[in-house]
């Protein structure tokens, strides 16, 4: 029967790694790589029986293949602590991994901001790759935005999961200062190009890709975006 390690990079989750955790706990295992918690992440790892490592942060590419090392399941199935898996999703990976068609599976992300779903703009209709056999996929190590390569053929799971991306208008603009900061590294910038970069951010999120309708929430969402963007090409 195939085994399922579930895997996770954490740093002072405590809000929404129980919910997290307890979407995945049919996993066979819980491999999560901490980098220096200061709240009670590493209690809540421990009440899910989760093997939990501290490591120095290396970036997000690199961390994540950090804690893909330490997995020793037949399958492996990615996870932020702030996204949780559907009832119906975790069903499907149960099935797929007991008779795979493909050696790696997007999936679905149903995003959420401040508690409001969001369905178009720069944050709607997105399918990440999550899902794969142990051995035939890995991560990128870029620092920011990492993705999974899969060696071979891969296929896409019917079911979504949620993320919720940001709880508060506050911790959105924590986290956009905070990417803004590594995409920044390496990068040539100024003013202008930081402006009209911006200028097209929002004019994509929020009129090419239909933010508009989402209200209020598209608007935020195609602001923030456009301010992230903005922030990349001053801070280079």
């Amino acid at each position: 029967m195939a085994t399922l390690s579930v895997i996770l990079i954490t740093k002072n989750e405590e809000v929404d790694l129980p919910s997290c955790l307890e979407s995945v706990s049919f996993a066979d295992e819980i491999i999560i790589v901490d980098n220096g918690s200061t709240d009670s992440t590493p209690e809540i790892a421990k009440k899910y029986n989760a093997k939990f490592f501290t490591e120095d942060w290396h970036g997000f590419g690199p961390q994540k293949n950090l804690s893909l090392s330490k997995a020793t399941c037949d399958w492996i199935f990615s996870i932020d602590a702030d996204e949780v898996v559907s009832k119906k999703l975790a069903k499907e990976i149960q099935k797929t991994i007991a008779n795979p068609v493909y050696c790696g599976y997007e999936i679905s992300r149903a995003t959420t901001f401040c508690g409001k779903k969001v369905r178009f703009g720069d944050w709607g209709r997105d399918k990440v790759l999550r899902l794969f056999k142990r051995g035939h996929g890995e991560f990128t190590n870029d620092q920011l935005h990492e993705r999974i390569i899969v060696k071979g053929m891969t296929g896409k799971l019917n079911h979504s999961m949620i993320h919720n991306s940001v709880s508060s208008i506050e911790d959105a603009k924590e986290k956009m200062v905070e990417y803004a900061k590594i995409s920044a590294k390496g990068r040539k910038g100024s003013k202008f190009t930081a402006m009209t970069r911006a200028f097209w951010t929002f004019f994509r999120s929020y009129i090419l890709r239909f933010g508009w309708l989402d209200g209020w929430t598209g608007f935020r969402v195609a602001q923030l975006c456009a301010k992230g963007t903005y922030l990349k090409y001053t801070f280079s």
